[in-house]
């Protein structure tokens, strides 16, 4: 397999990015500076509790042969008997006391096969064909978070029935005073992660109720998941508690802060003649993204069934590379005219924010045979995603540039496939004045900043590091022709794929190339001139920023 490509990351100063005095002027009237530290050593540990929390390896096992394996040798002739369902026979009988050996084809990709094995398959085979490479396929995770995500599940308050409590009710409204019905309401009783967890009812009311064991509420935090900004609130003591708390959220369209407008303005013919293929969570159904198709790459699932998986991730992603602006709304994607294919991964039950590494490199391989362009994955693992490298190679073969999020654990390190070479990583900032001052994603400032551009603080970063795109408070559609607000390396990644999409149409003498590694190379050094620079260290912006 291709190798994996050198790295030479460099630590951060200090240990992580703090803000600076001017990244709490935001605070003034509201929370503490001390306050805001303290959120923001939250946020650093639920970034860990993340990481800790994932399962890195899926079921599947990747069986490959060595690169020097003779056309008539061992290693191809068993690996051929057990694709043709042939293990028992190909294997023999397990270790000694092991049973039967079980080894089952999934799928097979270039050169690759994926199996499910039992342990007397995998022993067998290392005892009788010790040439053969096997490795577990990895868990990929979309590349987007929440400001106290699903990592604070597990320290929501289970209040006992009679329990001594102060109750108060937060109620929520739009700007125009309507109530807002089932967002989530997290109020924070201690800065170790310790909420109370509600949801608004149809008349836009949380009930809550304050254990006497906690003497306030650190802050309120109101998520909504479309349609409407989130809103962090200033907590209080307990005895001082209202009897209810009024807060006001403001809708997401029209769009008042327009973040993309920095960089680019809509164009409605931007990205014609590219074809884009998303590797994601499914997309739509939304009026605003035209998609041409795909396919679904789920064991089990309709091959066909390329629609988002309900968790909004792709048909996000989708919306701020291909998305047409809406009358009123002013919100739209960056190539609009493109060719949108989608490819979904993601399964529509049970964990539905991660794929299979062994199903994204079909997904990719599709990709490469409906003759992408450009190839977008807001995915990314903790792991090596062993079947990866050689379907990179094929696709830089095929004249395509596949971005991938650099990952959001605010660490000195890249998440794979954005880790191997042959793709393109995208790193994450945010900018002045794009998302309201109540906003939670004020806490994703850091200290690394130029003029009204900085770092967002959940961003991977390192020297390998190609591209920086805006991944903070970043609006585009939801499935049910809405709008979201979401932000990660996964929205930066689109950003920057779009961009691609709409400087690669406006080369035709670079898109009309034969397919082949030199065009490849070709629009990485078209957009490595483009970029502009941010004035940060390569290890935060690569190229910079495409404009």
């Amino acid at each position: 397999m291709a190798a994996e490509r050198k790295r030479q990351e460099v630590p951060r100063q200090a240990g992580s990015p703090r803000r600076t005095e001017r990244a709490y002027q935001h605070a003034k009237g509201d929370m503490s500076k001390t306050d805001c530290e303290k959120m923001e050593r939250l946020l650093q540990e639920l970034r860990l509790r993340r990481i800790a929390a994932e399962p890195k390896f899926s079921d599947d096992v990747i069986v490959w042969p060595s690169k020097n394996a003779a056309p008539g040798g061992s290693e191809l002739a068993t690996l051929g008997a057990i694709n043709l369902g042939n293990a028992e026979e190909a294997l023999g009988r397990g270790m000694r006391g092991r049973g039967v050996p079980r080894m089952n084809l999934v799928k097979q990709l270039d050169g690759v096969s994926v199996m499910k094995a039992n342990s007397s398959a995998l022993l067998a085979m290392r005892r009788n064909t010790p040439g053969l490479r096997v490795a577990p396929a990895a868990w990929a995770y979309l590349q987007y978070i929440r400001p106290l995500g699903e990592e604070l599940e597990s320290s929501a308050i289970q209040v006992a029935a009679g329990a001594k409590v102060k109750r108060f009710e937060l109620r929520l409204a739009d700007s125009l005073g309507k109530p807002v019905p089932g967002v989530r309401v997290k109020a924070l009783v201690d800065w170790d992660g310790a909420h109370l967890p509600a949801v608004t009812d149809s008349r836009g009311i949380a009930s809550l109720g304050i254990p006497v064991l906690y003497p306030r509420v650190e802050m309120i935090l109101v998520e909504p998941e479309h349609t409407h900004w989130s809103v962090f609130v200033k907590g209080f003591d307990r005895v001082a508690a209202p009897k209810r708390l009024d807060v006001r959220t403001t809708a997401l369209a029209p769009d008042t802060f327009q973040l993309l407008a920095n960089y680019a303005p809509y164009d409605p013919q931007a990205g014609a003649g590219v074809t884009v293929g998303v590797i994601d969570s499914g997309v739509g159904p939304h009026a605003g993204i035209a998609v041409a198709g795909g396919g679904c790459f789920v064991t089990g699932d309709d091959a066909t069934d390329f629609l988002d998986n309900g968790i909004g991730h792709g048909t996000h992603v989708a919306g701020i590379i291909a998305g047409r602006m809406a009358a009123g709304t002013g919100i739209y994607g960056l190539a609009p005219a493109c060719r949108l294919l989608a490819y979904r991964v993601c399964p529509k039950t049970g964990e539905r924010g991660r794929a299979k590494s062994s199903d994204i490199a079909s997904a990719l391989e599709r990709a490469i045979s409906d003759g992408c362009h450009i190839v977008n994955i807001s995915m990314g693992s903790l792991e090596p995603m062993p079947e990866m490298p050689d379907i990179l190679e094929k696709a830089r073969n095929a004249g395509i540039a596949v971005f991938a999020a650099t990952g959001n654990d605010g660490q000195s390190l890249l998440r794979y496939p954005a880790r191997y070479s042959h793709t393109l990583a995208v790193g994450a900032l945010g900018r002045d004045g794009t998302f309201p001052a109540d906003c939670p994603e004020s806490f994703q400032e850091s200290e690394i900043r130029r003029k009204k551009e900085f770092v967002a603080e959940f961003s991977n970063y390192g020297l390998s590091t190609d591209f920086i795109g805006p991944g903070v408070a970043v609006l585009s559609a939801f499935p049910g022709d809405r709008y979201a607000m979401m932000s990660g390396t996964s929205m930066a990644t689109p950003f920057t794929s779009g961009m691609a999409a709409r400087l690669l149409s406006g080369n035709q003498n670079l898109l009309n190339m034969p397919r082949g590694p030199e065009k490849a190379d070709a629009i990485v050094k078209m957009l490595s001139q483009a970029a502009r620079k941010v004035g940060w260290s390569a290890e935060y912006e690569g190229f910079g920023v495409l404009k």
